[in-house]
């Protein structure tokens, strides 16, 4: 017992020591802590310059290959069809018979003007001829004195009278004879060019009327192309304008030829005609994509369409200015020299901005634009930037105005 008793204090002691050296190591550790260093990469964006060049918008529409020249034949002449000579594909030569026209009662009318005029100028010239004999009597009588000057001007003006006469039947008989044979000709319906007889709307023994057509005759020229455009297009587009045209992987060269002032009153749209190479390789009805420049504008600043952002609709772009650079501000960042990590001190503690090797720290910028012509790889700024500013091609969500950057080697 008393043994125990005497140990006690030592065992006290011991412990007492051991706790001071634990809080005094505890201690010595806090006075020692390590300063945390905290490792911020900055944002990579690529960079480039707007180009200056031309831009423009290419729009496509459906068109139809048609024929050159279509023609829709009609008799002149309203009668009984009595002979049909075509059909729907033949090929036919200008003055080829179509159809017959029963046109009896018109022919035989033509021909009775026709004989009386006939007689009528028979009559005027037996008339002329008695007064030119009578004439030369009275020239004679007055050269040997035996009538007066008053009888023979008045067989002069009989004469005269007579003259015109048969001039007035001449032109009488001429157009009774151009009406016969205008009546004979309007029997027989024909070809008015050569080409093909695309379609037909007879029959025999069936009514031909003045106003509806007997055949559809497509000529031998180059098919053309047709579409419509809106008003919006009229003002951009006028004749000789270049277009391309496309059916089955195959393209065409070609021009506008023609546009119509008014518009379609069912469609309300603007026909065009163009003309284009290889016309002839695609068949007549065929649809067709027809492309051309709508809009386009010369030595435009541009920048790629994908480095234009909206704001609220407003179109802005980001550009950037290098810190390294006289007047980039008193940003206190990398260098190009300076690769690898860069060191900040921030309110005692020490942080550490990373920039990769070749890299530049940039400063950025927010840009309010104004844009113009766009299409799927450059957009035209008309003002908000130079040609000399250098443009944020890629996007990252830390852009904002004054925004610090690593900015890769720039292409332009």
């Amino acid at each position: 017992m008393e043994n125990e008793t005497k140990k006690s204090p030592k065992k006290k002691i011991i412990m007492i020591v051991v706790v001071v050296l634990a809080a005094l190591y505890v201690i010595f550790r806090f006075m020692n802590k390590e300063t945390v260093i905290e490792v911020t990469p900055l944002p990579t964006v690529s960079v480039g310059s707007p180009e200056v060049g031309d831009i423009s918008v290419e729009t496509s529409l459906v068109g139809t290959v048609e024929p050159g020249d279509v023609y829709y034949v009609m008799p002149k002449a309203a009668g009984e069809i009595t002979n049909i000579y075509v059909q729907a594909g033949d090929t036919v030569a200008a003055g080829d018979p179509i159809c017959d026209i029963d046109n009896s009662k018109m022919v035989d009318s033509a021909k009775v003007s026709l004989d009386s005029a006939k007689v009528a100028l028979d009559s005027a010239t037996e008339g002329e001829a008695l007064a030119r004999t009578n004439l030369d009597r009275m020239q004679a009588l007055l050269n040997t004195g035996d009538i007066s000057q008053q009888s023979y001007e008045s067989a002069k003006s009989s004469y005269d009278q007579a003259a015109a006469a048969v001039e007035s039947a001449k032109l009488q008989m001429e157009n009774a004879q151009l009406n016969y044979d205008t009546q004979v000709e309007y029997s027989t319906v024909t070809s008015p060019v050569n080409g093909r007889v695309e379609s037909t709307n007879m029959s025999m023994n069936a009514m031909a009327s003045q106003s509806s057509e007997v055949c559809v005759v497509s000529s031998d020229e180059s098919n053309k192309l047709t579409f419509s455009i809106t008003d919006r297009l009229l003002s951009e587009l006028s004749t000789g304008t270049p277009i391309k045209v496309s059916k089955q992987g195959e393209t065409y060269e070609g021009s506008i030829t023609r546009i119509e002032s008014l518009p379609n009153a069912q469609t309300g749209l603007y026909p065009v005609e163009a003309e284009f190479e290889g016309s002839d390789s695609i068949p007549k009805g065929a649809k067709v994509k027809v492309y051309f420049d709508s809009e386009s504008s010369e030595g435009a600043i541009l920048v790629n369409t994908d480095s234009v952002y909206y704001d609220g609709g407003n179109p802005y772009v980001y550009t950037i200015t290098y810190n390294d650079e006289a007047g980039a501000g008193e940003t206190g960042k990398a260098s190009a020299e300076e690769a690898g990590e860069t060191a900040v001190e921030t309110a005692g503690e020490t942080s550490q901005i990373l920039i990769g090797e070749g890299n530049r720290a940039a400063t950025i910028h927010k840009n309010a634009v104004e844009t113009g012509i766009s299409n799927m790889e450059k957009t035209e700024i008309i003002s908000g930037i130079e040609e000399d500013s250098i443009v944020v091609n890629t996007w990252t969500s830390q852009l904002y105005e004054g925004a610090q950057v690593q900015v890769l080697p720039a292409e332009g």
